[in-house]
């Protein structure tokens, strides 16, 4: 059996939560209703096993919110899902291992009321089965709470994970059900302004092909120079080798300094006959081409138009950049 609901929300929940007879497993993302949590407690009292997971959120600690300390004093087991856990968006739970409520429907009164909101009722062990193994992933990785810290006025007004317009409709909800005074939150009169400093990307190093010059001595041949503004692609250049009697043709990319080979350093060995497969060519032509973007994600593109060929070497080392 699988059921959809999109009104009446609520009294959906509780008569669930009130056939409970082993256990209860909850994750919720925001939970304000007293009726639902009346329904845990009275579970409790049943001495049904309940557990709730809950998201680290000012609206969960406010004192108009349920004090989830008496949910501790009751027997129930509660866990906050911080940070570590990622953002706990969960709306769920799963009653007995054979019924699982899932949906859009937050547990509170912003949701009953206002929102457009929906459930799924299911039965189906499939389903049951899934929603109880994410409980457990979560349950594996948060430890349970002794106590339950709830936020004075000021405390909220300072913290910046508040939703004010929903925080204030929650708040006149729950003092209309349990006609107590309203009181709003106003946004923090501390504003904090956040300022990025951009830097500027350049390369480090030179980084380019060992090759030789026009007397036959080994040289650095840089693609990209020591201080270029990132990001950067460099113009294609042409090398012509013997592609006719060599058998391999070893291709060094290297970073350094190109004025002493001390500092040379290797990148990347390659076999440029790759690119020379299908033909024999004494002279057959190559080009290269690079490029360097401001994470250190170096690409080299190195084609043959004879033989129809391409190949791409990539390195991504972030100490071919720095910041000025």
């Amino acid at each position: 059996m699988e059921k959809a609901y999109f009104s009446g929300i609520r009294n959906r929940i509780i008569p669930c939560l009130d056939n409970a007879t082993k256990k209860i497993q909850v994750a919720m993302a925001w939970f304000t209703s007293n009726e639902l949590f009346e329904a845990l407690i009275n579970a409790l009292n049943r001495d049904v096993d309940v557990e709730l997971i809950l998201l680290d959120n000012a609206i969960n600690y406010m004192y108009y919110a349920p004090d989830f300390n008496e949910f501790i004093k009751a027997g129930g087991k509660l866990r906050i899902a911080g940070a570590e856990v990622g953002f706990m968006h969960h709306k769920f739970c799963v009653i007995d291992d054979s019924v699982a409520i899932t949906g859009s429907y937050n547990w509170t009164y912003y949701a009953e009321t206002r929102n457009v909101e929906n459930i799924v009722i299911s039965d189906n062990s499939d389903i049951v089965m899934l929603f109880s193994a994410e409980f457990q992933r979560l349950q594996n990785l948060l430890s349970v709470s002794s106590s339950y810290s709830r936020l004075s006025w000021d405390d909220i007004e300072q913290r910046d994970d508040v939703d004010y317009r929903e925080l204030n409709y929650e708040i006149e909800k729950i003092c209309e059900v349990q006609n107590r005074p309203v009181r709003r939150f106003f946004e923090t009169k501390t504003e904090v302004v956040k300022t990025e400093i951009k830097k500027t990307a350049f390369a480090k190093y030179a980084i380019g092909i060992q090759a030789l010059d026009d007397n036959g001595r080994v040289s650095f041949n840089p693609f990209i120079t020591s201080g270029t503004k990132l990001p950067y692609h460099s113009k294609e250049t042409e090398f012509f080798y013997d592609s006719k009697n060599m058998k391999e043709f070893p291709c060094l990319f290297i970073y350094g300094n190109p004025n002493n080979v001390k500092e040379w350093n290797l990148i990347k060995e390659a076999d440029l006959m790759q690119v020379a497969m299908g033909t024999s060519d004494v002279n057959l032509p190559i080009k290269i081409s690079m490029s360097l973007d401001d994470n250190g994600s170096l690409r080299v593109d190195v084609s043959c138009s004879k033989s129809g060929q391409k190949l791409t070497i990539s390195k991504l080392d972030s100490k071919f950049v720095k910041y000025e």
